[in-house]
């Protein structure tokens, strides 16, 4: 009798022990900060509410037509932040990650390359934050480029953390690169960040025009759009003709259309040839690859890694240059993330 007694002593304890656990758990949790984050990309936009130790609680996810004009693009991407500030009240920072190019310091996007009216009419200068911040009661609103904002997440939470030397390549709508050295991110001049989608890799090439007005670069090749545009005249598609978008393209490959692998075999190449260029400038030790379209690496990774030894042989003597190339951990979360970070370097300066 007396064991049965201690048991159930134990018993209880154990159970109010559990049940004390919860509520510090949840009294922490409640007082950690949060911010409201943004992932703004040339076809949706991804709103979370986050923690300051990355934990997403709560998040949407809104498909953004263009062509209804800057107006209405502007109405889905305080909406949906909107619908978040209901839910999570005590939120007051803001912390955006869109495609550029951009002004991060003035808050001020710079003619966006893949946002464009029903038209093609480009935005122009355009006061992101201003509006942004207007738009979701005065709340302040810090702007970063995507790929930036997303190598610091990985830095953060994803990846690459804990790695001085990192790079992001971001393969959506557009291709976004985002690069730390010494575990500090890298910037251009004019205060400005790195549009490295837009190096030329084939100068000339007509078939590969780019969103900027050249032909011939990186994002011409390697962003989604840009590779569902090649499969459709490589594969002489007719207006109408389905199977051609990014998932339905890896679908057919992983099926063994031999054309469509062909592509992607193309892609591996031109790559390769990408991280290459950007490895000599910067020597990351870790590249990244995030963003919808990195979805399909299954089909293309391997072979990267194939071309980029080949083509890095002689630059691993003494100091070995070949980066760990490896798939965003961040479940195409990493725009979110990233914008989250630069919301609480925001509070924390």
């Amino acid at each position: 009798m007396p064991k049965k007694s201690r048991t159930k002593k134990t018993k209880s304890s154990s159970r109010v022990l559990r049940k004390s656990a919860k509520r510090l758990t949840s009294i922490q949790h409640q007082r950690e900060k949060k911010v409201l984050a943004y992932d703004i990309g040339g076809t949706k936009v991804h709103a979370a509410i986050i923690t300051e130790k990355g934990r997403v609680l709560d998040e949407v996810r809104v498909s953004v037509d263009f062509s209804k004009g800057k107006a209405e693009v502007f109405r889905q991407w305080i909406d949906a932040g909107k619908s978040l500030l209901q839910r999570h009240p005590e939120v007051r920072h803001v912390g955006v990650a869109s495609a550029g190019p951009l002004d991060p310091a003035k808050g001020r996007l710079l003619d966006p390359t893949n946002f464009k009216d029903a038209d093609g009419k480009t935005w122009g200068v355009v006061p992101i934050s201003k509006l942004l911040s207007r738009g979701l009661g005065g709340i302040p609103v810090v702007l970063e480029n995507d790929a930036a904002a997303a190598v610091m997440a990985e830095h953060w939470v994803g990846a690459a953390r804990g790695v001085a030397d990192g790079m992001i390549l971001t393969l959506g709508t557009g291709v976004g690169t985002g690069m730390m050295v010494d575990g500090k991110l890298v910037r251009a001049g004019k205060g400005l960040h790195t549009e490295g989608g837009h190096m030329i890799i084939r100068a000339g090439d007509v078939s590969a025009i780019c969103g900027c007005g050249n032909h011939g670069c990186i994002e011409s090749y390697l962003s989604g759009r840009s590779f569902e545009r090649r499969a459709r005249q490589a594969l002489r598609a007719k207006e109408g003709d389905a199977g051609f978008s990014g998932q339905e393209l890896a679908e057919r490959a992983r099926a063994g259309e031999p054309e469509v692998r062909a592509l992607f075999e193309e892609y591996a190449e031109l790559l390769a040839v990408a991280i290459h260029n950007f490895v000599v400038l910067y020597a990351p030790k870790t590249v990244v690859l995030a963003g919808s379209f990195a979805n399909a690496a299954d089909l293309f990774l391997e072979k990267t890694r194939t071309h980029l030894e080949e083509l890095l042989v002689r630059r691993r003597h003494g100091v070995d240059f070949l980066p760990k190339v490896v798939v965003s951990s961040l479940e195409n979360r990493a725009g979110v993330l990233g914008g989250a970070f630069v919301a609480f370097q925001q509070i924390i300066c």
